[in-house]
């Protein structure tokens, strides 16, 4: 079924006009301002829309989605109550980033429906949603292999799998769970891969499951990361690295950033440390409880927190857009780690930092990675620590809402309550995240006591809502 991918020598569109993509994708792209293609957006959107099965080599944050998405959408058949396209991707911020994005694209298609599947969400309400089926379906591997041992999808009408981030999926050892789901898919079809990097397994993953693959590449002729970040390095003791990510983290420049460590343990102590010398500081690593994630994740994305520290969980589909700093407080034990953290500021050509603590045997090692040729080293100054004190209070405050899609309500309804209930200026109303079952909503702090008592018992869509602060 397989064969050695082809390399792409197609010359290649440089606008989405000349994509051959349908006027509702055209709008919504105009919409969102999208101007011009990514490099592997203009690769890889003719060929899809040309039926070939295509393995893509691309780094973190080229626009894959849009790549693979906007074809897919314009492939679908909307009249069509059945799923028709399965994306497989490994981790649950991946899918509902994912989700997102392809709903935004395709805004303006009549009768879309995108399902996200994910492991930790209820199987029974998943099947529920699948009494009407979505066309397109993006998932871990592990719960789309349930519906799909279930019956709860039935895959007769399938037109294309894709498989994003295989590299990561191989390292988190989905090999036997993908091998499962392809044994019930159909044998006719197109297959679709993409991995920021193509060792041997993923490969191996090519040759077994893509049909005279289109080889695609962007920006990975040489390991880089984005022109517009800037890396830089202190070199101290360990004794060091709390005092010097402290005053890292006070300097106006810093903005929101994104502190990574190497274990769940060091990213709980470094996260108190932070709060007991005023840092507004959330954590995130994988043995959290989902909602709390959820949370610190909203927290850094409309400011109540300045700092995540995070494991390597946030390396890959964190969506916080416009991240200004990366702070790496331990180094990585792979270059790709290093590439993966380092890329989660400095995103589509916005200007970002990545720093460094190191010790000088850190150093050596990151320095063996050819990626971290850039990095401007210097030694760690440090200067004395304040005294443990109180978290100072961030200036806005994250209010939770028991009202999501899932009663029918959407950000336009929850500004209108908060407009028209609450007194609230349209200026004043913050960030709005809306959930199934939940919402989440960022006001001036001052205002937060006064929305919580007005908003209390009102009714949005005919539901009564409860609102609490986001603690």
């Amino acid at each position: 079924m397989s064969a050695e991918p082809t390399p792409t020598t197609t010359p290649t569109p440089t606008d989405f006009a000349a994509l051959g993509l349908a006027e509702p994708l055209q709008r919504a792209l105009a919409e969102l301002e999208y101007t011009q293609p990514t490099a592997i957006q203009a690769q890889v959107v003719p060929l899809v829309l040309a039926g070939q099965d295509i393995a893509g080599q691309a780094p973190t944050g080229s626009g894959k989605t849009a790549a693979y998405g906007l074809p897919i959408l314009q492939q679908v058949d909307l009249q069509l109550d059945a799923v028709q396209a399965l994306i497989l991707v490994p981790a649950r911020e991946l899918v509902l980033q994912g989700r997102a994005e392809l709903k935004r694209l395709g805004k303006y298609l009549p009768n879309l429906r995108v399902a996200a599947f994910y492991g930790g969400h209820s199987f029974s309400e998943e099947a529920k949603s699948l009494k009407q089926a979505p066309q397109v379906v993006i998932a871990t591997p592990g719960r789309l292999f349930d519906h799909l041992d279930r019956r709860t999808i039935v895959p007769n009408n399938l037109k294309v799998l894709i498989i994003d981030e295989a590299d990561k999926l191989l390292e988190l050892g989905f090999q036997e769970v993908l091998a499962n789901i392809v044994m019930r898919l159909p044998r006719r079809r197109q297959t679709l891969l993409f991995s920021a990097t193509m060792p041997d397994k993923v490969l191996d993953l090519v040759r077994k499951n893509l049909t005279r693959p289109r080889q695609v590449q962007a920006d990975v002729e040489r390991e880089t990361l984005p022109e517009s970040l800037t890396l830089l390095g202190h070199v101290g003791t360990a004794e060091q690295k709390p005092a010097a990510l402290y005053h890292l983290l006070q300097r106006p420049e810093t903005g929101r950033a994104l502190v990574f460590c190497n274990t769940r343990q060091r990213c709980e102590e470094l996260a108190r440390f932070l709060v007991s010398r005023g840092v507004a500081a959330e954590v995130l690593h994988g043995k959290m409880p989902q909602p709390e994630r959820d949370k610190a994740l909203l927290k850094l994305r409309n400011g109540s927190a300045l700092a995540l520290v995070a494991t390597d969980v946030a390396a890959r589909g964190v969506d916080v857009h416009a991240l200004d700093t990366v702070i790496q407080y331990e180094a990585p034990d792979k270059v790709d780690t290093f590439q993966h953290r380092a890329g989660r500021t400095a995103r589509a050509g916005a200007a970002g930092t990545a720093h460094m603590l190191a010790t000088p045997a850190e150093q050596a090692h990151v320095q063996r990675f050819p990626l971290s040729k850039p990095v401007q080293w210097t030694k760690m100054k440090v200067e004395a620590l304040p005294p443990a004190t109180k978290a100072a209070k961030p200036t806005s405050v994250t209010l939770h809402v028991s009202a999501g899609r899932k009663d029918k309500v959407s950000a336009h309804d929850l500004v209108g309550a908060m407009v028209n209930v609450a007194g609230v200026a349209r200026e004043d109303v913050g960030r709005i995240e809306v959930f199934d079952h939940y919402s989440y909503i960022t006001v001036p702090r001052q205002l937060g006591p006064e929305v919580l008592q007005r908003l209390t018992g009102a009714r949005v869509k005919g539901k009564k809502i409860r609102v609490s602060e986001v603690r």
